[in-house]
């Protein structure tokens, strides 16, 4: 959020966050008569506590540490926007077709996010769900890294040309440095992380099972990125995370695909013309 003034604070902190300051007692009839209160009121247009506790909400996920700069920033916020809304109405902009087109998509997306939200929440995850699908990542990763070193270029004949140098005696990492694309890898001589075969695109991880240590492919691979020479540099054992490790990620494997099933089951259901 740009252009924070310290200001004074101007509204009691209870003011924003105030479904989690009211307590458990709250009724429904209380929350929502809480967010219904002006704010601030610009030229007689309220703006709300729950306005004001939406954005603050939004930027405390983003990570924006709670101060009172950031109360403030959400005041001025809601000022400004209600200044320019109440400007734009006066110029007939809510009347034009493509604004009130995207106010429309505006509202779709939100309460599509808010579908997903709800779907979400009432999500109960399984310990044995997480260790299926935990079993499945580890199976799926295999038991080997890889360490290599690749040059990416657009065309074949680019590739056919510096395969043809590496077998007169170039290096790989030189010939990254020069003349592959990635920038992830180029200035490290193309050098790559360790990673499971099953973190690689498909054609490369083949071409890599092929390759002894410190060996290049004979032949470019084609991927969508475009043409791959490769070395392989290395490989370990691959030493598996434990589950407690990567509960987060596992959740979040299996949130996605219950929002997935569940739109499919709405998309089998919809008529759609």
């Amino acid at each position: 959020m740009k252009n924070l003034h310290h200001q004074p604070l101007r509204w009691a902190t209870t003011a924003i966050l105030c479904c989690a300051s009211m307590g458990a007692a709250a009724t429904d009839e209380d929350v929502k008569a809480n967010l219904s209160k002006p704010f601030v009121t610009i030229n007689g247009v309220v703006q709300t506590n729950g306005r004001a506790e939406v954005l603050l909400r939004e930027q405390l996920a983003r990570g924006v540490k709670d101060s009172r700069e950031l109360r403030d920033g959400v005041r001025d916020v809601l000022i400004n926007q209600s200044l320019m809304e109440q400007e734009a109405r006066k110029q007939g902009l809510d009347q034009e077709i493509l604004v009130q087109t995207q106010i429309d998509l505006a509202r779709q997306g939100i309460l599509a996010q808010a579908w997903q939200q709800k779907v979400l929440n009432e999500l109960v995850i399984k310990d044995e769900e997480l260790k299926a699908e935990y079993d499945s990542q580890i199976a799926r990763l295999g038991d080997q890294e890889y360490q290599l070193r690749h040059i990416l270029v657009n065309d074949e004949s680019t590739a056919k040309l510096l395969i043809e140098k590496l077998q007169s005696g170039s290096k790989v990492m030189d010939l990254a440095r020069e003349y592959s694309r990635d920038t992830a890898t180029r200035e490290q001589g193309g050098l790559t992380g360790w990673t499971s075969p099953a973190n690689l695109l498909p054609p490369v991880a083949e071409a890599l099972k092929k390759l002894t240590r410190g060996k290049f492919t004979q032949q470019a691979v084609q991927t969508d990125l475009g043409w791959h020479i490769l070395q392989l540099e290395d490989t370990r054992p691959f030493k598996a995370p434990t589950l407690e490790t990567l509960k987060p990620q596992l959740n979040q494997i299996i949130a996605r695909r219950t929002l997935d099933a569940r739109l499919k089951a709405l998309k089998d259901h919809a008529k759609i013309q």
